[in-house]
């Protein structure tokens, strides 16, 4: 379309030069280094000093002797000035230095190793804080690197086991033409695929734990009223396996600061742990106890117990110790996501034997314990 003007056209208006505006320098103390900085306050003070003697002196001119005593204390000012500064920023300057050589323009990483904060410990002010704060910071960061170098290292060798019985079913399921065969090979790929699924499921739940545990906020419960409903939801698995399930709980609440529902998560793998180790008959016992400044949680079976070598090997991730029979059907990150979640609210778990009160340590056990501490 075509615009029709009546009468005129609209002149353009031209657009106006745009005038230099002038910049002037910007002069700010923060472009000047520490050391500058406390220098020029030290003689900013000491010249407000002596305008002040100045205005007030009697006489004029003031006496060789006055400004004698001027430039005495002005070489000593920038003295102590430089001596304050040096005390102050060659630390700082240490610490900047070694925080910044991890990482290298261009994106280039350095080595956690290679990486060195310089110990000021020793140090009782605000500079030795800032040192033991930024070494606790890098031992950290760390710690948490080869943490999940080995999870992945771990992860990938959990991962191929599964992958290769899956491999080989598939593979014999090609030449097998008997029916009896092949719903076994079809068993044992069904078999893998929910290991898989499980595995990739924990592995998912393992790896995002650290992050919620920082991210969910703590609030204060009643540790009782979660343990009575969890043994009231669990008690119909334990009837399914003909298993006691059997409680001991104090009358007065047990009042906890923490994450309710991650606390909570801990205590349904204890229990549902010592269920599937319990044959028929056997029992459950769950009981907790307040401790001065702490609350202790029991869960004990009567079940087959622990092998003593694996006591302390419980905790590590993707271990387990079950029977053949019940291969592939657990993961084996249970109990180390419920050590992380346990330690994360400044608690302690661990895994023993029941005996008998002076009974032989070699003796069978007469089942298993795990007890979790944590902070009131």
């Amino acid at each position: 379309m075509t615009a029709i003007f009546q009468g005129n056209p609209p002149k353009r208006l031209k657009a106006r030069p745009k005038r230099a505006l002038l910049r002037w320098p910007r002069l700010s103390l923060m472009r000047v280094p520490l050391a500058g900085q406390i220098v020029l306050a030290n003689i900013l003070v000491l010249l407000v000093l002596m305008g002040g003697i100045l205005a007030f002196h009697p006489a004029w001119p003031v006496p060789a002797q006055l400004w004698l005593i001027f430039a005495a204390a002005f070489g000593v000012c920038i003295t102590l000035s430089l001596a304050l500064a040096t005390a102050i920023t060659r630390p700082l300057a240490a610490l900047a230095a070694a925080a910044e050589i991890g990482r290298v323009p261009g994106g280039r990483t350095i080595a956690p190793g290679r990486v060195w904060i310089p110990d000021l410990s020793a140090r009782p002010d605000e500079i030795g804080r800032l040192s033991v704060a930024l070494r606790g910071m890098v031992t950290a960061l760390c710690d948490r690197i080869d943490a999940n170098e080995h999870f992945a290292a771990d992860v990938s060798d959990e991962i191929k086991n599964p992958l290769a019985s899956l491999r080989s079913a598939v593979g014999a399921l090609r030449m097998v033409t008997k029916v009896e065969q092949r719903e076994k090979l079809f068993d044992v790929i069904d078999h893998d695929v929910r290991r898989l699924d499980r595995l990739v499921s924990d592995i998912s739940s393992a790896s995002r734990l650290e992050s919620d545990l920082v991210k969910e906020e703590e609030e204060a419960f009643n540790l009782r009223k979660t343990l009575i409903n969890l043994a009231e939801h669990l008690a119909t698995q334990a009837q399914w396996k003909d298993v006691d399930l059997i409680t001991d709980f104090p009358d007065h609440p047990l009042t906890l600061v923490g994450i309710e529902a991650r606390l909570a998560q801990v205590f349904v793998n204890l229990i549902t742990n010592a269920i599937s180790f319990c044959s028929a008959g056997d029992a459950v016992r769950i009981w907790a106890r307040q401790r001065e400044n702490r609350v202790l949680v029991v869960v004990e079976d009567t079940g087959p117990g622990i092998p003593e070598q694996a006591l302390t090997k419980v905790f590590q991730r993707f271990y387990s110790e079950r029977p053949d029979s019940d291969f592939g059907n657990h993961s084996g990150l249970g109990l180390a996501i419920s050590k992380q979640i346990v330690e994360a609210h400044g608690g302690v778990i661990w895994a023993e034997n029941i005996r008998a009160e002076g009974a032989d340590p070699r003796a069978t056990p007469l089942g298993a314990r795990f007890v979790v501490g944590l902070p009131v």
